[in-house]
């Protein structure tokens, strides 16, 4: 049942914030799996304040009393610690929750202008996410005050999305309209998720923005999204996507080898078009073909370079003829009569 004790917390701390929310039905929900993963913990006081909203607006719920009292000075501020008991949040932690909650502009969340720099939201979110991260900050209502911070900075700091929201100003006119746009695409695709989905993971934004390291604990409520008892693993999809390499891999090739440096032999066996100068070997005299007049010019007659230029010549004439032998060869099993005159010029070079 211990191993359970973390979750069962984490739970009671949802039902405490969906009772300053004023969501009795959410806030019974998670009392009940807390109490059914560790029913160790006491959960008298938020049952109590459940059957309260019942009769009363939100902001007469036990929770919410307790805040106003501090807010007001008019008493001490207690948090509710199912497991020591201590004090978990200051009048500070509270003030600051309700005015994020309170707020209803992007702007005005981040404490900024709206000529504001990207650097100065950045700046903004940084700091204002530390101080209402739900494993800083333990005031009911962090929870939703930092996926409201999270929301601002990513529309705030996405030049697109922040031009909309500048049209349209208020940050649930705003917020409606992102969701009628996320179904309307939903209709066409089934895939994809956006910043306003259900499923939104405003800590996973603060771990892109700060880093892969924890800065609180090593585990939250947001950690595990999509992989708890009853959910499942989404697939990653931003990775690398192979098949789309293999797919256009082959036109990879043909412009590389568009672009690679081709050369020319300096000599062929047979006249084409660039190679248009007759020469003829000293020895064998086997004739060959060169690209320029020149050619005598950079290899002299009677030269070591000509003699090892014409080396190369004869070599690749004797294996043209080795292979135009082989063929007539073969030619020579199905009819004796056929000539073989290849395979007489490689007897005449003394090859044969």
């Amino acid at each position: 049942m211990d191993g359970n004790k973390d979750e069962a917390l984490r739970c009671m701390r949802i039902a405490e914030e969906a009772i300053a929310s004023g969501k009795r039905e959410r806030a019974l929900k998670f009392i009940k799996i807390s109490q059914r993963l560790n029913p160790n913990l006491p959960a008298s006081e938020l049952l109590d304040a459940c059957e309260k909203l019942g009769s009363a607006s939100p902001g007469s719920s036990v929770v919410e009393r307790s805040v106003n009292t501090a807010e007001n000075g008019s008493g001490p501020v207690r948090s509710h610690d199912p497991l020591s008991g201590e004090k978990g949040y200051t009048e500070e932690h509270i003030q600051l929750i309700r005015q994020v909650r309170r707020n209803q502009d992007y702007y005005a969340i981040l404490g900024l202008e709206k000529t504001c720099s990207v650097e100065e939201i950045r700046k903004a979110y940084r700091k204002l996410s530390l101080k209402v991260h739900p494993d800083k900050n333990k005031a009911p209502g962090s929870e939703e005050a930092f996926k409201k911070v999270s929301r601002a900075f990513k529309c705030l700091s996405d030049n697109d999305s922040r031009r909309k929201y500048d049209q349209v100003g208020l940050v649930e006119d705003f917020e409606h309209n992102e969701r009628h746009n996320v179904r309307r695409r939903r209709r066409r695709r089934r895939t994809g998720h956006d910043l306003f989905d259900d499923d939104l993971d405003p800590d996973e934004i603060f771990r892109a923005f700060f880093g892969q390291g924890d800065l609180f604990r090593a585990s939250h409520a947001y950690r595990s999204r999509g992989t708890g008892s009853h959910g499942r693993e989404e697939p990653d999809t931003s990775g690398f996507n192979f098949m789309v390499i293999l797919q256009i891999l082959p036109f990879l090739i043909i412009i590389l080898l568009a672009y690679l440096p081709f050369t020319e032999p300096e000599y062929s066996l047979f006249k084409n078009y660039s190679h248009q100068f007759p020469k003829i070997t000293e020895q064998h005299g086997v004739e060959y073909f060169v690209k320029s007049s020149a050619f005598d010019g950079h290899y002299p007659a009677g030269s070591a370079e000509r003699a090892n230029f014409e080396d190369n010549v004869i070599k690749d004439y004797k294996n043209m003829l080795w292979r135009y032998c082989h063929i007539e060869m073969q030619r020579r099993l199905w009819n004796k009569k056929l000539s073989t005159p290849n395979c007489d010029k490689l007897q005449n070079l003394g090859v044969a």
